[in-house]
């Protein structure tokens, strides 16, 4: 399993798209660097500092979400499917190795790889704000929370992914997950408005399902608010209106988020167990 995991950290390493997805994050927090310093710091009027950096922060989040969502997706798409098309697996398998050890050496692997994207785009972020805005997103304990939070996501969806290469072909499966992580955003996004514009609980119902289905924009959900528990502006969480947390999720869907990231690992394991070759 060590021997899968670390040839499968070279292979990541070795690849073009790393590079590529590198070179466009880091592009991505030069021009937020830019962005924040083109707009400069607000009026000198009582809390508007404060209200600017916690918006430009949201903004910042919410495409780290999808980044580290779309990240996660690339480069867990063809990990199975890929080397079953081009017969790699057929000349690793017949060696005493189990399948078991294959998916969690690739699985092992390339979450650290993600991990440490995610990392790298979730601090970045914040670290731009701060420096422009000041302390806007908590204590210590609060940035870990939610720094945990977004680790979680990506992982998520590395899993789903993992499991959709043993049961399908690299586009399918591509497009399966980019889609499922949409529509978990959209009803979240309903869920949000629902307590925003209290219309009716279809819309908390409809929340609740993609949540469980895919948990990945709850656990950005309760990022943003674990992020930003002791804010000092009240509003600030009902002023980022579908993209902010006016309901977050409670504590229970970090736990739900761990055993459904146990949980995808499992089928896959079964998956490719039960895979002919």
């Amino acid at each position: 399993m060590l021997t899968i995991m670390h040839q499968s950290l070279v292979e990541t390493m070795r690849k073009r798209l790393l590079v590529a997805a590198g070179g466009l994050t880091g592009l991505f927090l030069l021009l937020f660097f830019l962005f924040l310093r083109w707009v400069g710091t607000p009026a000198n009027i009582p809390g508007y500092t404060y209200i600017a950096g916690l918006t430009y922060l949201y903004l910042g989040l919410f495409a780290a979400y999808v980044m580290i969502a779309l990240f996660s997706v690339l480069i867990f798409v063809a990990t199975i499917s890929a080397e079953i098309d081009d017969g790699t697996l057929l000349a690793v398998l017949p060696r005493p190795i189990r399948r078991s050890h294959v998916i969690l050496g690739k699985w092992i692997g390339l979450s650290l790889v993600a991990m440490a994207y995610a990392t790298i785009l979730f601090f970045g972020i914040v670290f731009i704000d701060q420096a422009q805005y000041g302390a806007v997103a908590g204590n210590t304990a609060n940035l870990l929370a939610a720094y945990g939070d977004f680790l979680l996501e990506g992982l998520v969806v590395a899993t789903v992914t993992l499991l959709g290469s043993t049961l399908t072909s690299t586009m399918a499966n591509g497009i399966i997950v980019s889609s499922a992580v949409l529509i978990a955003f959209l009803g979240g996004a309903l869920e949000q408005l629902g307590a925003l514009t209290n219309p009716s609980p279809a819309f908390t119902v409809i929340g609740w399902v993609t949540g469980l289905l895919i948990p990945t924009d709850a656990l950005y959900r309760r990022a943003l608010f674990q992020l930003l528990g002791n804010h000092v502006y009240p509003g600030a969480i009902i002023g980022a209106g579908p993209f902010g947390a006016v309901r977050p999720p409670g504590e229970g869907m970090v736990f739900y988020g761990i055993l459904y990231i146990a949980g995808m690992l499992m089928l896959a394991i079964w998956s490719f167990g039960v895979r002919d070759l």
